[in-house]
């Protein structure tokens, strides 16, 4: 702003104080409307997995997305699915990301979880099944063999159809529980498992072992997981509207992943530092969508069937009772068809 001397004339003085007065009156307009801004952005805190199953949060974040649609939203990274969902239920975190088993295995009365959106589904090569025992050459030889299990994740029940598809007894096999990827591979490098399901994303790694090669992919199983969007029940009466605009953020964020597949595989390295060609690998194996189909419901409420039947999950409910489907039906009425 400007300044004026002794010797500048009352006149003058009074110009330069009033284009002051007019200067100040703009500057602080300016930082209320920013302020305004800021205030109206909702708060929320994202857990997803440290994996390609995070790509649409992160790329949402990286590319403004999130931003674009009011949303102030902080990332925090876990292991599995399940970490997310237990780190929701804690009041850790306002969202979670988990595949159907786990979800069905953590539901129960009283739970503040709602299903909100399904997100992604793998293709059939996303995940192999990886052995070091040359002696295993079919899904049979596994008997006798340690095998490593993720606990409370859809690993567990993978393994379950696994063994129920290929008449194995699970009494006929060690189960080795593993709490992390990293700890899956660390064990199968030490020789500690002879077996497990590994996504494509960490081939590279897993086959350095000597003797080691996959010998199928999820084909064997028949079946895929689905993965769904969650939200705590408190945030969505609390925040609707930003409920609505973080399904419209991600769906953006889903369409921007398969048309910029090459730099989302550079935002994972920047984040989560998977190697550009593991993470790019990893992008062409999982199906990404945000919508609500009843179909998708179907398949949580049968993997919840069949593990009461085999003594993995205790809790008893009504699925319908933990699905909010409010939002997807204001932000992407066509892509729901729920009953």
């Amino acid at each position: 702003m400007f300044k004026f001397n002794a010797n500048v004339s009352g006149a003058a003085k009074r110009i330069v104080l009033t284009f002051n007065i007019i200067v100040m009156t703009v500057l602080l307009s300016l930082w209320a409307v920013s302020s305004a801004q800021s205030a109206e952005k909702t708060k929320i805190r994202i857990g997803a997995e440290a994996t390609s199953f995070a790509f649409q949060f992160r790329v949402a974040l990286s590319e403004g997305i999130f931003d674009k649609y009011d949303l102030d939203a902080e990332i925090f990274s876990f292991a599995y699915g399940i970490d997310t969902l237990n780190a929701t239920v804690l009041g850790e975190t306002d969202s979670a990301e988990a595949a159907d088993f786990a979800i069905a295995s953590r539901l129960a009365a009283g739970s503040n979880l709602r299903i909100v959106a399904f997100i992604l589904s793998p293709a059939t090569n996303a995940a192999k099944l990886y052995v070091r025992d040359e002696s295993i050459k079919v899904p049979a030889d596994l008997k006798g063999k340690r095998i490593g299990v993720k606990k409370g994740t859809v690993n567990e029940y993978e393994w379950g159809k696994f063994f129920e598809k290929f008449d194995i007894d699970p009494k006929e096999v060690s189960y080795e529980y593993l709490s992390s990827t990293s700890d899956q591979i660390a064990a199968f490098q030490g020789g500690d498992i002879d077996a497990f399901w590994g996504i494509t994303d960490i081939e590279s790694v897993v086959l350095k072992v000597p003797g080691s090669r996959a010998i199928g992919d999820y084909s064997l199983l028949g079946s895929r997981y689905k993965a769904f969007l969650l939200l705590d029940d408190g945030f969505i009466k609390n925040n609707p509207k930003a409920v609505v605009n973080l399904v419209k953020a991600l769906d953006e964020a889903t369409t921007f992943i398969k048309n910029n597949p090459d730099k989302v595989a550079q935002i994972a390295f920047r984040d989560l530092k998977i190697p550009v060609e593991s993470a790019r690998a990893g992008i062409d194996t999982l199906e990404y969508d945000i919508r609500l189909h009843q179909e998708d419901l179907d398949q949580i409420n049968d993997v919840y069937k069949w593990s009461r039947e085999h003594g993995l999950i205790k809790n008893e409910y009504e699925l319908a009772d933990f699905v909010y489907s409010d939002a997807i039906k204001e932000a992407l009425a066509d892509k729901v068809t729920i009953k």
